[in-house]
């Protein structure tokens, strides 16, 4: 995998997007050259690849990744759209982006924060229209070149997820990983230690790298346990309400588009 770990490259190739952001923006990976340099360690790997999410929703990426790797196998793995919206929320309070309280409340602010070109980072709701954005790569990749899992699916059974993905990369499926870890999990931060990280990712002086690859789970645990406490849950009510609201015909549309049965989502 790339030394960055969501290097989000096709978001920022051939596009001016000067979107406001809260905080400190991140330097950006503009030109194939420094692209290629995030592969430097590749020797005679079967598969290499990199996970950015935002790929999914910007509309030119797409076409880009087509450009420049028609070959490309291309992963996605989808959450409830409702829970997707309110775990970037959460996130997005975490690293003090987001400046409104209410979950609902930024979703009303939706619309207008896109019409003054504000990040993807607050598209909550938009983000969520998967069956848009992948039809767009289902019209320039072959099927075949595109694996679907969903999020709940990968929590519940994270080896019979991972062996799927080495199959359908055509790697080594025999082989058992390590699913134990957790990784940007949701959390409000507390007390100064809380404040201190909120601040380093407010201003962007935390290295866009894995570090369970690096920190041993104990330690990512105490750590992430002295800096934030649980946030409050979705409720569920709400979340039958909006997804109601917003989603319904959606799912439905990318039901056929993925062949998966959605109807746990509604």
């Amino acid at each position: 995998m790339s030394k960055v770990k969501e290097p989000m490259f096709f978001n920022n190739f051939k596009q001016k997007n000067n979107y406001f952001v809260r905080g400190r923006k991140t330097k950006k990976i503009t030109t194939l050259q420094e692209y290629k340099t995030l592969f430097n360690d590749v020797k005679d790997e079967k598969a290499i690849g990199e996970a950015s999410p935002g790929y999914i929703y910007n509309l030119s990426a797409p076409i880009l990744i087509k450009e420049e790797i028609p070959n490309v196998k291309i992963i996605a793995i989808l959450r409830q759209p409702v829970s997707r919206a309110y775990s970037n929320f959460l996130h997005s309070k975490r690293a003090n982006r987001e400046p409104i309280e209410k979950f609902e409340d930024a979703l009303n602010e939706e619309e207008n924060r896109i019409k003054k070109n504000w990040s993807p980072l607050y598209h909550y709701k938009e983000k969520g229209f998967y069956f848009q954005q992948l039809k767009r790569y289902f019209g320039l990749f072959p099927k075949e070149n595109i694996k679907i899992l969903l999020f709940d699916e990968v929590v519940k059974n994270p080896k019979k997820a991972c062996k799927d993905i080495f199959k359908f990369l055509q790697v080594d499926d025999s082989f058992i990983p390590n699913t134990s870890k957790k990784t940007n999990v949701s959390g409000t931060p507390k007390g100064l230690f809380g404040w201190l990280i909120m601040k380093l990712r407010f201003y962007n002086l935390l290295p866009n790298i894995q570090f369970s690859k690096y920190l041993p789970n104990f330690l990512l645990k105490l750590i992430f346990n002295a800096a934030y406490s649980k946030p409050e849950k979705l409720d569920e009510s709400l979340k039958k309400e909006l997804t109601k609201k917003y989603y319904k015909e959606e799912i439905l549309e990318l039901e056929k588009l993925i062949e998966k049965d959605l109807s746990h989502w509604l």
